[in-house]
């Protein structure tokens, strides 16, 4: 399964859509955002993008080569989240240097498809207002904003344009698949999936 990949890979970008529970509530989504900023704390994670929606949380981490798997697994132990269900989670690793500001645009902009927000800054429950709103978070922006060139405020005005562009399908199908994938060209697929056939 794809959530192996995540394990091992040193520095592996990945897509996590955890389904474990219903985010409605404001407890909920401000108890598991507490959650992530810990997780990423404990485990040396870097979370490049989020959005908490009522149905599920997309998170898009690089790892140290930790288990995502595992972090996830022990996501809410302990925690007021309560009903928490393990093993709901889909994993997807992606070749940064293709995909990195694709995967933050479809997180930043799902709230928007989901008619949470008429923009994506404007969802509470996302890194977006971080990018572009100039609102402290747990988000690490860098990540992204380092694939658009020029100094960081250059990369932010070109992300923040690009955000707002219409999507190709090639760039957006392949985040919302309910499966495990491995996301890139042939030669990434080849170097880190089982089955080796990119998307």
């Amino acid at each position: 399964m794809c959530y192996n990949l995540c394990m091992f890979h040193q520095n592996a970008h990945c897509l996590v859509t955890d389904t474990g529970i219903a985010l409605k509530s404001e407890e909920n989504l401000r108890e598991y955002l507490r959650l992530l900023e810990k997780a990423k704390l404990d485990f040396k994670l870097q979370l490049a993008a989020y959005a908490l929606l009522p149905g599920r949380a997309l998170l898009y981490f690089v790892t140290p080569a930790v288990d995502l798997h595992s972090v996830m697994g022990g996501f809410a132990k302990g925690s007021a989240l309560g009903a928490y269900r393990v093993g709901y989670c889909k994993y997807k690793v992606i070749q940064p240097e293709k995909y990195a500001a694709h995967l933050a645009r479809y997180i930043h902009m799902e709230p928007v498809r989901e008619q949470l927000s008429a923009r994506p800054e404007g969802y509470r429950w996302s890194s977006a207002a971080q990018y572009i709103g100039g609102v402290e978070g747990p988000a690490d922006k860098d990540i992204v904003l380092s694939t658009f060139p020029g100094e960081p405020a250059a990369a932010l005005a070109a992300y923040s344009a690009f955000l707002v562009e219409p999507v190709p399908g090639k760039f957006w199908r392949p985040f919302d698949k309910n499966r495990d994938a491995v996301l890139g060209d042939r030669e990434f697929v080849a170097a880190h999936s089982p089955h080796g056939q990119p998307e």
